[in-house]
Formats: structure tokens, sequence, C-alpha cells
């Protein structure tokens, strides 16, 4: 029998999760510098977190750049 993802305990769906990544060959990070990539040498992140806000923003308003 199929459970629903609401049917399922936490502990199943982290099972799975765990289960996806072993067979993606996901790693753990050891740093967090390693989710930077090339981002961090070049956008400074209070111009960028301010950018998101504003992005998210304008979804909520509806509002448009355009």
């Amino acid at each position: 029998m199929n459970q629903t993802l609401l049917e399922k305990t936490v502990e199943e769906r982290h099972a799975e999760l765990r289960e996806k990544a072993r067979k993606q060959g996901v790693k753990p990070i050891q740093r967090i510098e390693d989710l930077y990539g090339d981002f961090a040498d070049d956008v400074d992140i209070d111009e960028f977190l301010e950018m998101v806000r504003e992005i998210r923003n304008e979804g909520k308003n509806g509002a448009s750049n355009e």
C-alpha cells in the first residue's frame, strides 16, 4: 500500500531522503564555504539579501518592474 506524504512519519520521510541522497552520491558538506561557489566573490551579501527581500515583496504585492 502506498502512503501519502501526510501519512508517513518524519522518520520514514527522512529515511527516504537519505536513501535518495545515497543513490545520487550526495555527501554532506564539510565547510559552509563550499556552498558559495563564485557567488561570494562578486556579490555583496547585504545587496543580495536586499534584492531577495524586494523580489519577495513584489510577489506579495503583485507589483512588477516591467
